[in-house]
């Protein structure tokens, strides 16, 4: 029986007080916490619990105040009350949901734009992009890569992308530097595809995921990093149309690959 009591949601000590009220008739709080054990200022709280939900009622004997338990029949209409407040709540969601959805949309177009100055941010954000699980899509050049400084860079970013598994697809010039990387013995973690002869990007271009970055490689080093799905399924569709019209078209030649492997980096 107290099980069930439970299950409308009664707690142990509202239990007590309703069990001993049926038997007691109407009764004081004092009686109530002299027969439970419970101090009398809870007592108080738990039959105003009892009385929200129609199980007390509330009656005066002179300046004495009196409380009865309701009769069991009243369970039920504990049942469905919850029941109506289920309804009015299932129907209020139902009345706003055109709304909520409207909101869920707006959280699709919503963007994250940040501007960062300097190579070190450069090296970080290009560094997030390797370290993801999800394929990286690259738009990049050569033509303006500083051998010393780049080079490397490009070198170590090509490590961490192989620790991560991060699979990479990069369109790029025939710029030396870039035909050396193509020639990386880690082509199983990027595939290349090369733009036409004499092409040269004054910056790069990053895809994952929902964030684009768009980097600047003439200094002062600038970086733009934006963050919205919208947007990224747009550019990843254009990218998608230069990847396969360069199919099996403008690859290194041999003088080309004999002078990409010139090219030191350390």
């Amino acid at each position: 029986m107290r099980k069930e009591l439970k299950k409308l949601g009664l707690s142990d000590r509202e239990i007590e007080i309703y069990l001993f009220g049926l038997g007691a008739g109407p009764t004081t709080a004092q009686n109530i916490a002299n027969a439970t054990k419970i101090k009398r200022p809870t007592v108080y709280v738990d039959l105003e619990r009892l009385k929200q939900i129609g199980l007390v009622n509330q009656s005066f004997k002179g300046k004495k105040k009196l409380y009865e338990m309701a009769p069991p029949e009243k369970l039920l209409r504990v049942i469905e009350k919850e029941k109506e407040e289920m309804e009015e709540k299932e129907e209020g969601i139902k009345n706003i949901i055109t709304n909520l959805k409207a909101i869920a949309n707006k959280a699709e177009f919503a963007s994250d734009v940040r501007i960062f100055e300097g190579f070190e941010a450069i090296e970080e954000i290009v560094g997030e992009f390797a370290k993801t699980k999800s394929p990286t899509y690259a738009i990049s050049s050569g033509a303006y890569l500083e051998k010393a400084k780049w080079a490397n860079f490009m070198k170590n970013i090509a490590s961490v992308r192989e620790r991560h598994k991060n699979k990479i697809y990069i369109i790029t010039d025939l710029h030396p530097l870039e035909i050396k990387l193509y020639l990386m013995e880690d082509l199983d973690a990027r595939e290349y595809r090369f733009l036409p002869l004499g092409i040269k990007l004054p910056s790069m271009m990053f895809m994952c995921e929902d964030k684009i970055a768009l980097i600047s490689l003439k200094e002062p080093y600038s970086s733009i990093l934006i963050k919205n799905r919208t947007i990224a399924e747009t550019e990843k569709f254009m990218f998608d149309v230069i990847w396969q019209s360069l199919e099996r078209k403008n690859l290194p030649d041999i003088k080309a690959i004999e002078e990409a492997r010139k090219v030191q980096l350390k």
